[in-house]
């Protein structure tokens, strides 16, 4: 089943609900069980759901938590591609297969979340300007000014799509299981930053 426009406006704000008060939380909880700031920065970039609110808690970690954080989060980003690509194949032939007669390209290309495109050429247009300028800080600037401009493009249509009615409609579960599935991830992020750090 595809999910409709309003869904996906209620599930980003519930992503950015539940960030918020990480920022906050995850560095005080790391400090509180004695942390260092390598395994301090792997639990924020693995377990806070969007890149602005790692930085922002790795900020307040320190200095080394923000650097781990960024990086953990930057592969996890990276990685999203080849997760949306495999999840697309899998679903499209194996879990919603189409009648007969429809191709397996077409489906896998309705099927395709179009984002990852935009996430390919937002990289190549930033790779080719970075690459035709001097580099520096002022070419950086450029890039960095288009990425904020274009994140709160993105957030002002979030908003736009969400709907109080949607929000009653959906009721109480969906907050309830996105509470529970973030209570797992903060477990499972924390045991496997302190294994791998």
């Amino acid at each position: 089943m595809q999910a409709k426009r309003e869904q996906l406006a209620y599930s980003a704000s519930l992503v950015i609900v539940f960030a918020l008060p990480s920022i906050f939380v995850l560095p005080v909880a790391a400090t509180a069980l004695g942390l260092d700031p390598a395994t301090t920065g792997a639990w924020i970039g693995g377990n806070i759901d969007t890149t602005a609110a790692v930085t922002a808690a790795g900020t307040l970690a320190g200095e080394e938590s923000l650097q781990i954080a960024t990086i953990v989060k930057v592969t996890q980003n990276a990685l999203l591609g080849v997760v949306a690509v495999a999840l697309t194949v899998y679903f499209a032939l194996k879990v919603e297969r189409k009648p007969v007669g429809v191709s397996a390209k077409r489906q896998l290309w309705d099927r395709f979340p179009k984002f990852v495109l935009g996430f390919l050429a937002t990289s190549i247009i930033a790779t080719v300007h970075l690459a035709a300028v001097p580099s520096g800080k002022a070419a950086i600037g450029v890039v960095n000014d288009l990425r904020t401009w274009f994140l709160i493009l993105t957030f002002v249509s979030i908003g736009l799509e969400f709907r109080v009615g949607a929000l009653k409609q959906a009721g109480w579960r969906p907050v309830g299981a996105f509470a529970a599935a973030t209570g797992v991830n903060v477990l499972a992020a924390l045991g496997l930053a302190l294994a791998l750090f």
